[in-house]
């Protein structure tokens, strides 16, 4: 996705949180859905400049938290506020940075030699057993109050979590398990792959195994069907001496090789322990934030995924420059084969999207239809619904689309469905207005995005922006 230019509308999107505040009222233009019950809790960059000093990448930014409950009967409360994590009231007390590129870079090299960080939390939002945790997937998970937004710990999740913990936990309905990773960068670089059962009877965390990996990648996302995790290890290396110097900005920290091509990793779950079950294919160089969903079909994986030519989108991030847009791909992967045809990839969208989100009954099945933020140019960003495949075929040519395209001084961020009692689902995704300089959750049909929201909740502030987020029924 191409990213927005900050000399044009959506500048306030890298600006600091105005106003902290716990649950109030929001005003509800349109009508809530009756029965839409649940909260919506997202994380992202929320403090980009602090002390004077404004930071070089929106990763390294202090996470804000925001969170919009939903009544069930046409009402709705919100909150946002700075996650206030042991590494931000260091620095308040000393009353200026300690960490990131904003510290002194003596003392950003010895964090690097110690492998110190601080754990802002501010990528993603992952509940799991009536706990709601912030993710930054360098770093353990951070468990949060879900009534205050307040920082409670860093959770090793029972000594599951080696390291760290990936962003993306992907649950496999029909296991009823959530899966994940964590990077750990040494003489090796290693995933460490854990499994998470739903319910407390089914067992408790655990590692299950780990992955070598080709280089000294940097690994965002993944699959996970009923039978098998999929990595895709593409062509960007940190450079490990360039980090721990802390020479340039984090994204001056990864080169792109494209002569090494990626590597696609198929881990049996059956032998995730083993590394000898363990299957690698050579693909073409890509590079990949999102994965869609992955599911099994006659032998084969079907993997869908935002797909991008380069890396340049790691820059692009930071500085708002446009970049060659990342395009919907379906892969096929056939873990006994061989030869030229064990991956093949197909563009099936050639309309710029990202951040996509699927029906979590559907995770690590065929999946139907998935929502994603989608833009026809870098300062226009609408919301899209697209079905590959049919319900007959899941797994065929067939693509239809259905778009919401708000004016261009509104931008929605990741659409999140929400299923609804019976059929159908319903769509919410936190958006920017830069007129109104105020945030606001568009409610959708999810089967009807054409016709616009049917209920906007407005803050009566900007929420920076965010990353990720999740639904919490």
């Amino acid at each position: 996705m191409q990213a927005p230019r900050t000399d044009r509308p959506h500048a306030a999107l890298g600006e600091n949180l105005v106003r902290g505040h716990g649950f109030e009222d929001l005003r509800v233009e349109g009508e809530l859905p009756k029965g839409l019950r649940g909260t919506l809790y997202r994380t992202g960059p929320g403090l980009y400049e602090r002390f004077g000093k404004r930071l070089e990448h929106p990763f390294e930014a202090d996470a804000v938290l925001s969170a919009v409950r939903f009544d069930g009967e046409g009402g709705a409360r919100g909150a946002a506020r700075v996650l206030e994590t042991p590494g931000y009231l260091e620095e308040e007390a000393a009353g200026r940075m300690l960490y990131s590129s904003g510290a002194p870079w003596l003392r950003r090299v010895i964090h690097g030699l110690q492998q110190k960080q601080k754990n802002t939390g501010n990528t993603a939002i992952w509940a799991w057993r009536d706990q709601v945790y912030a993710l930054l997937e360098t770093a353990p998970p951070i468990a949060f109050d879900a009534e205050t937004l307040a920082f409670e710990r860093e959770d090793d999740l029972d000594g599951a979590v080696v390291r760290s913990f990936s962003a993306h936990p992907t649950r496999v309905a029909k296991l009823r398990t959530w899966f994940n990773f964590g990077l750990r960068f040494g003489k090796e670089t290693v995933l460490d792959l854990y499994a998470f059962p739903e319910r407390p009877e089914d067992g408790a965390a655990r590692r299950i195994g780990c992955v070598d990996l080709p280089w000294p990648g940097f690994v965002h996302d993944f699959v996970a069907t009923e039978n098998y995790l999929v990595f895709f290890v593409c062509p960007g290396r940190l450079a490990m001496g360039r980090a721990l110097l802390q020479m340039g900005s984090f994204a001056d920290w990864f080169q792109w090789r494209p002569q090494d091509g990626t590597q696609i990793i198929v881990v049996p779950l059956a032998s995730a322990d083993d590394p000898s079950t363990h299957r690698r294919f050579d693909a073409e160089s890509f590079w990949v934030w999102h994965f869609v969903n992955g599911f099994e079909d006659r032998g084969e994986l079907v993997i869908d995924y935002c797909r991008y030519p380069n890396l340049d989108s790691l820059d692009a991030i930071g500085s708002g420059r446009a970049i060659a847009p990342p395009i919907l791909h379906r892969a096929r992967v056939n873990p006994q084969g061989k030869g030229s045809r064990v991956f093949v990839s197909e563009a099936r969208w050639d309309v710029a999207c990202e951040f996509p989100r699927i029906l979590p009954a559907r995770s690590g099945l065929a999946h139907g239809p998935t929502w994603m933020q989608t833009s026809s140019d870098p300062d226009h960003y609408g919301l899209a619904r697209v079905a590959l495949g049919s319900d007959a075929d899941p797994s065929g040519d067939a693509v239809s689309v259905q778009r919401w395209i708000p004016e261009a001084h509104q931008r929605p961020s990741e659409p999140i469905p929400v299923a609804r009692a019976g059929e159908g689902s319903w769509v919410v995704s936190l958006c920017h207005d830069e007129l109104a300089r105020a945030s606001f959750v568009a409610v959708l049909d999810g089967d009807a995005m054409e016709a616009g929201p049917v209920a906007k909740v407005w803050f009566d502030h900007p929420v920076p922006q965010t990353f990720h987020g999740a639904w919490v029924g």
